[in-house]
């Protein structure tokens, strides 16, 4: 506004000014207007740091430890969290008036699809707020018995040459050591494997899984994922990261985890230290503002204060985060946080989850919202994961290049067009 003034001076003749300030000050006037609206858009978004976040989240809490007459010392304590998660529609009633049609609703998805929330994360839901982004995560929804997609997709079965290997691209693969997870989030990719017990991998085929890497020297990345990697001991990680570690050919060692969202107090000095030892790199899923809150971002620092290197993969799902200025302010807050922005993954047809597909035009354009509107590195890869295991494919809007014998014409954030011979 200021710049606008000083110009306006100027062209009344208070004073002379370079013809480049002049066009210099007009076309930041210009972006002004966007980042402006951007900046109201993006103010809607609730994250976990606004002042709502936190009355509910202390709310909830104090009811839950009052119920359970706990302390603020087992709040922080991951085993208790674990321990006094909320895995039936009862407990639920105990913290949230529920609906005659709710409570049916409820209980009865959840005997067919199982959930499991922390106190933790069950604390950041809004339930006066039926489109709660962290409500809609962790909380079975009738809709999920829609008749849509398959258990395996992705064929992961199929895909399993030894031990709890999957194996999908030539030189890396994953080992899923759990089916376990602190909450059991209703997009889940792997729901077939929740079950109901949650249970670890066998030494026995953990073995059996390095052993494949030992003698397959074309791998040289593994991620250790599950369920939640990091819901395995400390003392049974670091026995993985070091079989892996004494293997020549694997130069990266990654571990899948949502913790940082749904259970924060797992990380400590101590998991971070054997993370840094290993080198080990962390991928983690923050779907929307509203999970980074105080406790994540401390859990964040932890880690990357350790060095060791933090990225994101969220999921884009309908009425939680397929939204422009939602995924926006999500990677802003994640990069804010020292968190790098890596992929948002187009919902996998995994049965179950109909309602929060997503057409493949939405996130077209939101990546195209991202261009010019934020840094590069609040902006992830939109990848589409094909069928059958065969591979990510990146998605990228189609307009922003086109080729012909004349040459190249590209297409800019503002839909200006430029050629190139």
């Amino acid at each position: 506004m200021t710049e606008q003034i000083i110009l306006k001076d100027y062209e009344n003749g208070a004073g002379s000014i370079d013809i480049n300030r002049k066009k210099s000050l007009m076309r930041s006037n210009e972006l002004d207007e966007i980042a402006l609206e951007d900046m109201r858009q993006k103010s809607k978004v609730r994250t976990g740091f606004s002042e709502f976040s936190k009355k509910l989240y202390a709310a909830t809490k104090n009811k839950i430890l009052k119920q359970l007459n706990a302390s603020e010392e087992d709040w922080i304590n991951p085993k208790w969290q674990l321990k006094n998660r909320i895995c039936d529609v009862d407990e639920i009633s105990k913290y949230a008036e529920l609906t005659d049609e709710e409570y049916k609703n409820i209980k009865n998805v959840s005997a067919k699809y199982r959930f499991a929330i922390t106190p933790y994360y069950f604390s950041l839901i809004d339930f006066d707020n039926p489109l709660c982004p962290i409500k809609l995560q962790s909380i079975p929804n009738i809709n999920e018995f829609e008749e849509f997609g398959q258990l395996d997709p992705m064929k992961e079965e199929q895909s399993n040459p030894s031990g709890k290997i999957t194996r999908r691209y030539p030189n890396k693969l994953i080992i899923n050591v759990t089916n376990a997870c602190p909450m059991y989030c209703r997009h889940c990719q792997r729901r077939r494997l929740i079950g109901n017990v949650d249970e670890h991998t066998s030494k026995k085929d953990i073995d059996e899984s390095i052993d494949f890497i030992k003698n397959n020297p074309t791998i040289r990345e593994v991620l250790v994922t599950g369920g939640d990697a990091l819901l395995l001991p400390n003392n049974k990680l670091e026995y993985i990261f070091n079989e892996l570690s004494n293997i020549d050919h694997v130069e990266v060692i990654r571990i899948g985890t949502r913790t940082l969202a749904t259970l924060p107090f797992r990380i400590d000095d101590e998991l971070a230290s054997l993370l840094r030892k290993y080198k080990v790199q962390v991928s983690t899923q923050f779907n929307h503002a509203c999970e980074i809150t105080p406790e994540a971002v401390n859990a964040i620092d932890i880690l990357v204060d350790h060095g060791v290197l933090v990225r994101n993969q969220m999921v884009l799902l309908h009425n939680i985060n397929d939204d422009k200025h939602c995924i926006q302010k999500t990677n802003e807050e994640l990069q804010k946080y020292r968190v790098i922005p890596y992929y948002i993954f187009h919902p996998k047809d995994i049965k179950g989850t109909k309602h929060f597909q997503v057409d493949i035009s939405k996130g077209l354009e939101i990546m195209k919202h991202l261009e010019g509107r934020t840094s590069g590195m609040c902006k992830p890869t939109y990848v589409y994961n094909s069928p059958l295991g065969l591979g990510k494919v990146p998605l990228v809007p189609i307009e922003n290049i086109e080729y012909d014998e004349n040459g190249y014409k590209f297409t800019t954030w503002e839909n200006k067009e430029i050629k190139k011979c």
